[in-house]
């Protein structure tokens, strides 16, 4: 007995369309900003639902394979793609979390209570995260989202699948240029801090009884929110413009 394909229950359904909606809603899940947890998962399926049919037409209709296990293969391949390409640009994304963890640790602003959730376990990264995602919307996100997606049809057409040694390198490259732009948006605080400690193993050593923690940490607490307040909208647009100027792999 031979079972009916999904397909064949949705006779009016292309299947384009479908391979279409399985890369888009895997992107969407990854996706920094659209794929926060704070989002519901209902809004994140209708905005994929409501994306499909917008993209099925820039991709050429596909015939139906005739077997169940062939339909798998495409639709697993078009998961995938999309898993991979936003994984890239989220693993971009976190070099903000990066940035705010190193800050807190280096300014001894870690220990200021807080709520730990997926950006950082401390308000200060919670703070630049979600201004981060805010600035990123307001700056066009969605639409430079769009064009990725849209591209990523031109590059790796429905039913073909990616190299994975060429995604395998690009994710690896990722990450460095990641973790780089996370050291140079900390920079000034690492730095800062670094010259705090030589200064107060200096002084400590030259008036060994001068109690130069209680003195100093304040101070250093103090001077790094002040330097927070005058350098997170820089660090932000720092951030947000290496974000917005992610291209995929492959794209000229």
């Amino acid at each position: 007995m031979s079972w009916p394909l999904p397909i064949d229950l949705l006779p009016g359904l292309s299947y384009s369309l479908l391979l279409v909606y399985l890369r888009v809603q895997a992107f969407v899940m990854v996706l920094p900003g659209l794929g926060e947890r704070v989002l519901p998962m209902r809004v994140r399926v209708g905005l994929a639902m409501a994306i499909s049919p917008l993209l099925a037409g820039t991709v050429a209709d596909l015939p139906l394979p005739g077997s169940a296990p062939a339909i798998a293969f495409q639709a697993l391949g078009q998961m995938l793609i999309g898993l991979a390409l936003g994984s890239l640009l989220r693993i971009l994304a976190y070099a903000i979390d990066i940035a705010t963890t190193a800050i807190a640790a280096t300014a001894s602003l870690s220990q200021i209570i807080g709520v730990q959730n997926e950006a950082a376990p401390h308000p200060i990264g919670n703070l630049i995260h979600l201004g981060g995602i805010a600035i990123l919307m307001a700056l066009g996100l969605p639409s430079m989202l769009m064009d990725l997606i849209a591209d990523s049809f031109a590059i790796w057409p429905p039913g073909a699948m990616p190299q994975i040694t060429g995604l395998a390198a690009e994710a690896v490259a990722m990450m460095a240029r990641s973790f780089a732009l996370a050291m140079l948006l900390a920079a000034p605080f690492t730095l800062g801090g670094f010259l705090y400690q030589a200064l107060s193993g200096v002084i400590n050593k030259v008036m060994p009884a001068l109690p130069v923690v209680f003195i100093g940490s304040p101070a250093a607490v103090m001077l790094a929110l002040a330097a927070l307040a005058l350098l997170a909208p820089m660090l932000v647009g720092l951030w947000a413009d290496a974000v917005l100027d992610f291209t995929l792999p492959g794209a000229p």
